[in-house]
């Protein structure tokens, strides 16, 4: 009750004559922190994303600024579909009440899972004609905000054109000052359908009716989170690759020195800087990700492979709806010749160069530099909870980006890997138009025109925001 009487004099209040408030370098308690609409997230979660804490001390001049920082640190969380802070001045003891107003998501997905097994939709229409027998059915289980304190729990069963069995369990924080975090995942896959080979920059499949590829993985991590913007993590994990006598007399380079099974642990660490306004399509700020991994610790034949990446992209809002994306991702793998099962490049992990999606580029080094100029055509939300009784559902977002585009690469080829160079120790590059488009919980398809330095021109459907 008190709380409400507050929420309805609050306008009242702010709107009283500014003359009587303090001077602007005037320091100001936060007196009350209210958290309203979190029915299922702790109020500690929300907390956490806030510089504005109850109790301390804050100039007028700088109140607006930070209110804006601690809103997009809580929309970044992804636990919510909208937020809202305002703020109840009592200019007579210099203080202020702060109330923050969220509209939780939807958190449990159980969802049927249907899609293809190659790398991207055009890779599968093209390279593979659109064989309806590379597709993989099963559930995805997924849920967020686990007991209300922003845990993710993942569960994915598929069939089809592989076997795969995904378990994926995240815990932000386990310590008072969530700062210190564990994940774990195991993973099982098999398929009668192996990659043994790339040929020309496609990769070669070999089917039969028996089990041609297994793979076992399993990592455990521990983060650490110091401030709003910065995560480290740590992460031991271990695979197992295993493949059929045809696979090795097919490629003998697929695991090293011509073995049938491959097994080794890895440790990685991963570094993020995060200052984006929406994780999933940002319009301002920067993200800087670099990590450094070894794998093969612990592999009989001392085999190995130590890489280091590099990400950073630079996103600037400029006049009349026009926005502005710039990144660059790097990676430097050594030594350079390594088994064909631990090949790397451009088309792996959706990190490719626009124009380009059909090949795998492959090599121990590579550079890629992408740069997008979007210009917002509409974007439009309404309240549709007369009609929706779901309310989690109740806002419906529809938003409309045109963009030109221009990608540049540079990919070192593998030692004496001749049968897949065509697009490799060259400068590639693409160009063209396309038209992101957004809808609610920040879906994103995006649709691409291409002209590349092949000569070629490319029409991409695509899922998630290109930088």
């Amino acid at each position: 009750m008190f709380i409400s009487l507050l929420v309805i004099l609050a306008p009242i209040l702010i709107a009283q004559d500014r003359s009587v408030l303090p001077k602007r370098d005037q320091q100001i308690k936060v007196n009350e922190i209210y958290i309203i609409g979190n029915k299922k997230t702790k109020e500690k979660v929300i907390l956490r994303e806030m510089s504005l804490t109850k109790g301390t001390y804050i100039s007028r001049n700088r109140i607006e600024k930070r209110i804006k920082s601690d809103k997009i640190n809580i929309i970044n969380t992804n636990l919510f579909n909208t937020v809202s802070i305002e703020i109840l001045e009592n200019p007579e003891q210099l203080s202020i009440d702060i109330f923050v107003r969220v509209d939780e998501r939807w958190y449990f997905w159980p969802a049927p899972l249907i899609g293809i097994a190659d790398r991207n939709l055009m890779d599968w229409l093209i390279n593979r004609e659109g064989d309806v027998n590379r597709f993989n059915y099963g559930l995805r289980l997924t849920q967020y905000n686990l007991g209300g304190q922003n845990q993710t729990l993942k569960f994915i069963g598929k069939v089809g054109f592989e076997k795969n069995l995904l378990v994926d369990y995240m815990i932000p924080f386990i310590d008072k000052n969530q700062k210190h975090g564990l994940g774990f995942i195991y993973s099982y896959s098999e398929s009668e359908n192996a990659a043994y080979i790339t040929k020309d920059h496609v990769p070669d499949f070999f089917d039969s009716d028996i089990i041609n590829r297994k793979i076992y993985f399993t990592s455990s991590s521990y983060t650490y989170r110091p401030t709003f913007y910065n995560f480290h993590k740590i992460s031991l994990s271990y695979l197992q690759s295993e493949v059929s006598d045809t696979i090795v007399h097919l490629n003998p380079n697929y695991h090293f020195n011509q073995e049938k099974k491959q097994s080794y642990l890895g440790l990685s660490y991963n570094f993020i800087s995060d200052h984006r306004n929406n994780k999933r399509f940002a319009t301002s700020g920067t993200f800087v990700e670099a990590s450094l991994e070894n794998v093969g610790i612990g592999h009989r034949n001392q085999f190995n492979l130590s890489n280091a990446s590099l990400k950073f992209n630079v996103y600037t809002p400029l006049e009349n709806d026009f926005f502005l994306a710039n990144g660059i991702v790097g990676l430097y793998t050594f030594p350079a010749q390594q088994p064909y099962f631990n090949y790397q490049g451009l088309g792996y992990n959706e990190v490719l160069a626009r124009g380009f999606e059909l090949e795998l580029i492959e090599g121990s080094k590579f550079f890629l530099q992408k740069n997008t100029l979007r210009r917002k055509i509409f974007d439009h939300s309404k309240d549709i909870g007369n009609f929706m009784p779901i309310s989690q559902f109740a806002q419906f977002r529809m938003a409309a980006y045109l963009k030109l585009f221009a990608d540049f690469a540079w990919v070192d080829n593998y030692p004496n890997y001749k049968i897949s160079s065509r697009l490799t120790n060259q400068l590639l590059y693409s160009f063209g138009v396309g038209l992101d488009l957004l809808a609610m919980y920040d879906m994103v398809l995006r649709l691409e025109y291409s002209y590349n330095s092949e000569n070629e021109l490319n029409f991409a459907l695509n899922i998630k925001a290109d930088l």
